[in-house]
């Protein structure tokens, strides 16, 4: 098995390093079900969350939580950050805590991985084009001392199936799958994940039209109906609820980053 495959299979996803080339700007996360980690390998970054401004060497976040938009970070030229997609399981075996007491703001990591700065210094020691495989066999590493975890089996099953189906499981069903009640279900998702089956369901519905969006469309009414939303309008509520911006005000942010997009019409 090749070593991206390894990481797949494990709950590392989407694995980066590289270096903001521009302007200073800000860059708005998307929603999503999977956790982070970010880390410097220089300045400290700057994160925007919920009112608050906090310079951090490194974060690991969790995910969006009702009532606070998605954080955003400020990119400076040059700064070579590090960015790991991490599965809810993979998040908890490599930290041990609860992913209800993680939040999309993030904490500083080394509070919780003890070994994230001496990572960064041979991160840092790395030529640039070997960082990225260092990463990915350091996380596998960390990933394999620590066993195999399996008490909340029925929460990451049911926000893997969330996740995968695009939010579009009424929770009904998802409950059938768990073989809970949708109440019961609703409990242990709150208790291990800090979320409801419905809110998983509403952050997975505008991931997929966020990257429907980014892959090209004809209109915001095309996004909308093929990510399940009942009209335009509730697309729009949702962005600005957990996005804290419009559908054509995030692409105004973003859209320099995106590969072959087409911008909507309205």
């Amino acid at each position: 098995m090749g070593l991206r495959q390894a990481c797949r299979a494990a709950g590392i996803g989407v694995v980066t390093v590289s270096a903001h080339d521009g302007a200073v700007r800000g860059h708005r996360a998307v929603p999503a079900l999977s956790a982070r980690l970010v880390v410097s390998l220089g300045a400290p970054i700057e994160i925007h969350y919920d009112g608050r401004v906090r310079q951090l060497p490194s974060v690991v976040s969790a995910f969006l939580r009702p009532g606070a938009a998605t954080p955003a970070t400020i990119l400076r030229s040059q700064q070579p950050i590090a960015y790991v997609e991490l599965s809810a399981p993979a998040l908890q075996r490599l930290t041990g805590v609860p992913l209800r007491d993680l939040d999309a703001g993030g904490v500083e990591a080394g509070t919780i991985l003890p070994w994230v700065g001496q990572l960064c210094e041979e991160l840092a020691g790395c030529s640039a084009a070997h960082r990225e495989a260092v990463l990915r066999v350091r996380l596998l590493d960390r990933l394999n001392e620590t066993g195999l975890g399996g008490a909340d089996e029925d929460a990451f099953r049911t926000l893997q199936l969330i996740r995968a189906r695009a939010g579009a499981v009424p929770v009904e069903e998802l409950a059938r799958h768990a073989h809970l009640s949708p109440r019961r279900l609703r409990d242990v998702m709150r208790h291990s994940l800090g979320i409801t089956p419905k809110f998983a369901s509403r952050v997975a519905r505008l991931a997929f039209a966020v990257n429907r969006a980014g892959a090209g469309a004809h209109s915001w009414a095309q996004v909308a109906a093929e990510s399940e939303y009942h009209d335009q309008s509730h697309l729009v509520h949702d962005f600005r609820e957990l996005m804290n911006t419009t559908p054509t005000g995030w692409l105004d942010e973003e859209g320099r980053n995106l590969q072959g997009w087409r911008r909507p019409s309205p």
